[in-house]
């Protein structure tokens, strides 16, 4: 394993945007063509994408014992999948990339239990971690683990911890995808031998159910409403999520509380199944509470013309407070807002598709590029236009398509063909890519995960991971 200083980061990946070989300048804007008739089938276009997302993760497992090619050696003892197929351009294992992969058949049981073995060996005691003025509070979850089983706990950077320029708190996210992994492994055994089990910690050996329940109670959350809070103050300043990681929020925030009421949901069935029902009653009436305050504290009403009342979801109530698309579109694939609001936002979704800038070639920016909410991030790391800030994705393009066809299925099928025409024409080049730029001819870092492996999970998920 060579020097883990010689890693790239999403901080040096910044700086260093022009010139990353794997930021490719397009010879012109890109183009999927025209959809081949044939192609405009939806089961043919999911087929499509199922086996892009079999090549793609088969590409990004690294095998106990196995390299990155000019990177590190896994000698964690276990298999691991890193972000994507390419797999030096983030070669380390993140939690958050990997649980994505989940929710179909493309990663086995027994995989799984590696993942949760490797992240629960990092898990740190009562007294949490303290590096220099960054703080890791106790039974946290890391950002990502290098290939040698170390933690990471701030993004941007790796075992150096990096300078509090990403958070001075780890990202509060990643313990609700680890509660993921281990529903998950539960929903592909229906066994709670694992669960039950003994694991290796930072801070000893422990039940795995007791290693869940502290994680997901590491996360700082508003007692009255129960959604995840990132704090304003010097120091204590944390990423909402790892896909919004170069962006600066505050206040209650809406992505994090969203993945809170799904992990409450996941690990209250996991306790129920063990027998645990005053702990999974207290889990679900938490889960109850947040459902109840994400209308409350994000959901305001949009302005414009058309048919039904429509409304959206604010990012953050303080720093951020912008029309979040991408958790829009995934509250409402998740079930978690009644029925009416529900199709409000689908509503605000389709209008935002059917006037064009906020979706390009099936991908997704995080704002619309308009609007009173839109526009782009108060404070971010990265130039306006690119990255989290104005490029395109297709991680969030399954949960919108899910969202579009709840108003208008003929727009979600419709999407559905643009995103696949555009891996059919550009699967050779790379496609499916982590973020594109059409009007700056950019497409960054080829085959990832994300942006194949989740659009299929999310079209196929039966309960979109909610017990």
């Amino acid at each position: 394993m060579g020097p883990r200083t010689s890693a790239p980061s999403r901080r040096r990946f910044l700086q260093q945007i022009a010139l990353t070989p794997a930021l490719l300048a397009l010879p012109g804007a890109l183009r999927a063509g025209e959809p081949d008739p044939a192609s405009s089938d939806y089961a043919a276009n999911l087929e499509l994408l199922r086996q892009t997302a079999r090549t793609v993760l088969d590409g990004a497992r690294v095998p106990a014992g196995g390299q990155i090619p000019g990177g590190p050696n896994n000698t964690t003892g276990f298999a691991l999948h890193v972000p994507g197929a390419t797999q030096s351009y983030y070669p380390a294992f993140w939690i958050r990339d990997a649980a994505m992969m989940l929710g179909g058949d493309f990663v086995s049981a027994d995989e799984v239990e590696g993942w949760v073995c490797v992240t629960a060996a990092t898990q740190p005691g009562a007294d949490g971690l303290h590096f220099g003025r960054l703080f890791v509070p106790p039974f946290s979850i890391p950002d990502h683990i290098t290939l040698g089983g170390e933690a990471c706990w701030y993004p941007g950077a790796y075992t150096e911890q990096g300078n509090g320029t990403f958070g001075f708190l780890p990202p509060a996210d990643d313990a609700f995808f680890f509660v993921q992994m281990v529903f998950e492994h539960w929903r592909l055994t229906r066994r709670l031998d694992f669960f039950r089990s003994t694991v290796k910690t930072g801070w000893g050996k422990a039940r795995l159910s007791d290693v869940c329940e502290k994680a997901f109670a590491s996360v700082a959350a508003d007692e009255p409403t129960g959604l995840a809070v990132c704090e304003p103050a010097e120091g204590r300043t944390r990423v909402d999520w790892g896909f919004c990681d170069t962006i600066r929020k505050t206040g209650r925030c809406l992505m994090p509380s969203l993945l809170r009421w799904r992990a409450a949901r996941q690990l209250a069935a996991l306790l129920k199944a063990d027998g645990k029902a005053a702990a999974a009653k207290q889990l679900r009436a938490e889960a109850d509470k947040i459902r109840s305050a994400i209308p409350t504290m994000f959901y305001r009403k949009s302005a414009g013309a058309g048919a039904g009342e429509s409304g959206l979801l604010l990012s953050a109530t303080g720093l951020g407070r912008k029309d979040d698309v991408w958790a829009s579109a995934f509250a409402v694939w998740l079930g978690i807002l009644a029925p009416a609001i529900s199709r409000r936002l689908s509503r605000h979704l389709l209008k935002l598709y059917e006037a064009g800038g906020t979706v390009v070639e099936g991908q997704v920016r995080h704002l619309p590029p308009t609007g009173e909410f839109g526009g782009h991030w108060e404070q971010a790391s990265c130039p306006p236009d690119e990255y989290q800030n104005g490029g395109y994705w297709a991680t969030p393009t399954g949960w919108l398509i899910t969202a579009l066809r709840q108003v208008n299925p003929a727009a979600g099928d419709r999407l559905l063909v643009e995103f696949a025409a555009h891996v059919r024409a550009n699967r050779a080049a790379g496609a499916p890519w982590e973020w594109i730029q059409p009007a700056r001819h950019l497409r960054a870092n080829p085959r990832y995960a994300a942006s194949v492996g989740l659009v299929y999970l999310s079209l196929v998920s039966v309960n979109r991971g909610v017990a």
